[in-house]
């Protein structure tokens, strides 16, 4: 199916997504951190993003920033998922270049689904 970066400081996240993404049939890469997020992004060519909003050094929206301005990243559609449930953040991930944003806690088939929609639309 499809290449999906999975990129969040929290391990468990990872490897939640990563089993859920697999048993849908892609392929997930997890980084644990943005710098090697967007190392890996930029490397693996992902054909979708699942991006934690809040880690350290890297945030997320530092790495919107730098996967938006990377040549053949623009289009890459990206899921942010986020602890912080304040609509005016979710309105400045979409602002910042997020296709679609998601609060935590989160049911992991809904992260699949929504990614799924995002991979159908980038398609189109």
């Amino acid at each position: 199916m499809s290449r999906v970066l999975v990129i969040d400081d929290e391990s468990t996240i990872g490897i939640v997504l990563r089993m859920a993404f697999d048993e849908k049939g892609h392929e997930t890469v997890v980084a644990e951190d943005g710098r090697s997020g967007i190392e890996l992004a930029l490397s693996e060519h992902p054909d979708a993003i699942v991006l934690d909003l809040m880690m350290p050094c890297v945030n997320g929206y530092d790495v919107l920033d730098a996967l938006r301005d990377a040549d053949g990243m623009e289009q890459v559609p990206v899921l942010v998922l986020t602890a912080v449930a304040l609509t005016r953040e979710h309105a400045r991930c979409l602002s910042a270049g997020a296709d679609a944003v998601m609060t935590k806690p989160f049911d992991p088939r809904d992260v699949v689904e929504a990614l799924d929609d995002l991979l159908v639309a980038s398609r189109r």
